[in-house]
């Protein structure tokens, strides 16, 4: 799974297009995963299919990107975050402040952390940047059957906590059925109750607490309510395959 968030400052530029370079990004990520998935149609061997690296997937999306952008001549820039299921572990790379939070048995097991140069200014890859994808954060989580994993954009973990989180989903298994097999879950309903819950909160500027009104006072800002935003939420469940391919 894959979240890149094009950098809204480059609005009041003409040429610049941040929709297009995180899309660009993620497309290039998506088909240098297939070409491993595909290996035999292609250059990579089942040890590069297990090997795989989502920093080094970034790499070649970001090479690929740029060419593109270069060619275009188009300005932007985005956020961006892989990862990369392989057996029990998930491999994660995130640059920028993007999103994952991984749920087993409604807690918390793993919440990656922003990457920013300041508030509000992430790390971030493209036009004018000196972050590449080299310096994504790189993480390794063993995982089982029946964990959650969240990943979005900071439009959704601006405006949701992380708590909340966790309360959306025991809300979803509840009303599901899910409760005592969450692995049983259909992973479009959490993320829709998710991204209900982040544009509820984004488009109510009067809302009691959001995670970035929170750091905004940290850094001795006045901001009150949720933070207007573009959310992004895509949701994974574990759950064991017995249809797994051949990779002999």
């Amino acid at each position: 799974m894959g979240v890149s968030d094009g950098v809204g400052g480059w609005a009041k530029y003409k040429e610049a297009d941040p929709a297009l370079y995180s899309r660009k990004l993620m497309h290039y990520a998506s088909a240098e995963l297939a070409k491993l998935d595909d290996f035999l149609e292609s250059e990579y061997s089942a040890d590069d299919y297990y090997a795989v690296d989502p920093k080094e997937v970034l790499q070649k999306s970001y090479d690929q990107t740029n060419k593109d952008v270069v060619a275009a001549k188009l300005l932007g820039s985005a956020t961006a975050l892989i990862a990369v299921l392989r057996d029990d572990e998930l491999r994660i790379a995130n640059l920028g402040d993007c999103g994952v939070l991984i749920i087993r048995n409604l807690e918390p097991l793993f919440r990656s952390e922003e990457q920013q140069h300041s508030f509000n200014f992430p790390f971030q890859l493209g036009t004018g940047s000196r972050d590449s994808p080299r310096d994504a954060q790189s993480f390794s989580v063993k995982i089982q059957e029946g964990d959650i994993v969240i990943m979005g954009s900071d439009g959704m973990f601006d405006n949701v906590f992380d708590e909340d989180v966790v309360d959306i989903i025991r809300k979803v298994l509840k009303k599901t059925g899910c409760t005592n097999h969450p692995s049983d879950v259909d992973p479009k309903k959490i993320s829709d109750a998710l991204l209900a819950r982040a544009w509820e909160v984004a488009e109510d500027s009067r809302y009691g607490a959001s995670p970035f009104q929170t750091r905004a006072i940290q850094e001795g800002l006045y901001f009150h309510g949720g933070k207007m935003d573009d959310v992004t939420v895509l949701t994974g469940v574990v759950r064991l395959s017995e249809d797994s391919p051949d990779r002999r």
